[in-house]
């Protein structure tokens, strides 16, 4: 017996000692997942920015294509300006010099005066008429000489008005290009910080499949240590199936719901025990806790394996004096009972398994345990199935 219990305890160390590997490797792989969910939506935010780069982008560069076709435009309209003003200051100048030769022969030949009617081979009338002609020649020139100056003044105007215009679309030129250059940097820096991401979630995928094949080598190593472990803890010669109507009962008080009545959820899986408050629980057999704590519907609750797939499920404590992974002996008090019990369920909730099976406490419990029933109006009370058993088992084997 001594020899099967040191296997017992052999086997059940050796399960911790996988179980808690599992564990790392668990939080790990978890761990691990929760990299990739933020590199995918730092890549999805990184494929959103680069979409929207790319669009301004390709604006900037249209934009920046406009300006420098405008700009061309406005060159050639600057030089075609220019042109005009040359071939009007080249005109103007060719009429100033033929002016100024009709202005010389005008001074040569002078005012119609005395001496030159008298030495003039022409008549006075000829004389005059010469003179008054020429007159109306020069005037002619003259406003000739004023147009052209008032062209080439107009020319120079929109030179000018045309250079300006230019200056300012090299200018608005210069920043497109510039603006085109940053978001060609911007849209470079995303590009490589998107590559970095994609690279590292590459690698925590990788990490993921590596540690999900460790877990399973392990997961298969767990069930075998399980099944070496329910052979040699079925070769005990006491065990909690052999002690079947000679447990006691988990607290003193009165029976209030019997396994089987009908709740507003179904059949009642345990029995419902009213007791007055700070009223101490035991366990009924010797066993190891699996789980403390809270659970929705339940409250405050204690699950113990008692070996070979049996359990007792003990809930609405108002406190708990025992954690997971201790071993505890029959009627050792696991906790008390409070308001909460009587507030949610009429009392406090009891149940054996075997397996994920419910069975009927009153036929485990010493006969007479409960002689007094006292039928109560209850509320719904979720079922146990709803827990995880599998997960429970391995977290306290």
């Amino acid at each position: 017996m001594l020899g099967v219990c040191g296997q017992d305890r052999e086997q059940q160390a050796e399960i911790r000692k996988h179980s808690i590997s599992i564990g790392k490797l668990d939080r790990q792989i978890r761990l691990h997942m929760e990299k990739i969910q933020e590199s995918s939506s730092r890549e999805a935010a990184l494929l959103n920015e680069l979409d929207a780069l790319n669009k301004r982008l390709v604006e900037s560069r249209n934009k920046l294509a406009q300006l420098t076709e405008q700009l061309h435009t406005q060159e050639m309209n600057l030089a075609e300006k220019s042109a005009a003003l040359a071939r009007i200051e080249q005109e103007r100048n060719t009429t100033r010099a033929h002016l100024q030769k009709r202005l010389r022969a005008f001074y040569v030949t002078g005012k119609t005066g005395l001496l030159n009617v008298i030495f003039s081979k022409k008549s006075l009338p000829e004389l005059m008429i010469f003179s008054d002609a020429f007159k109306h020649m020069l005037a002619y020139d003259q406003k000739i000489i004023a147009s052209y100056h008032d062209t080439i003044s107009r020319l120079t105007r929109a030179r000018e008005a045309e250079e300006l215009e230019k200056k300012i679309l090299q200018d608005l030129v210069e920043e497109a290009a510039g603006e085109e250059k940053s978001l060609a940097a911007l849209y470079g820096e995303k590009e490589q910080l998107l590559n970095t991401i994609k690279s590292r979630k590459g690698l925590y995928e990788q990490a993921v499949q590596r540690m999900k094949k460790a877990e399973k080598e392990l997961t298969r190593s767990l069930i075998r240590l399980k099944k070496i472990r329910k052979k040699i803890r079925e070769k005990r010669i006491h065990g909690f199936e052999l002690n079947k109507g000679r447990l006691p009962g988990p607290v003193e008080g009165d029976l209030v719901t019997r396994f089987g009545d009908k709740t507003d959820n179904g059949p009642c899986q345990g029995i419902i025990i009213h007791t007055e408050e700070n009223t101490p629980v035991y366990s009924v057999y010797a066993g190891t806790v699996i789980f403390t704590g809270y659970k929705m519907g339940f409250g405050n609750m204690v699950i113990i394996d008692h070996g070979l797939d049996y359990y007792t499920v003990t809930a609405y404590l108002d406190t708990i004096e025992v954690k997971e992974g201790q071993r505890v002996l029959g009627r050792k008090e696991i906790g008390t009972t409070g308001d909460m019990a009587t507030l949610y369920s009429g009392g406090l909730y009891f149940e054996i398994r075997h397996g994920k099976k419910s069975l009927d406490p009153l036929k485990w419990l010493y006969p007479n345990s409960y002689p007094k029933f006292i039928p109560l109006p209850l509320p719904g009370l979720d079922q146990v199935d709803q827990l995880d058993w599998p997960t429970r088992q391995e977290k306290g084997k």
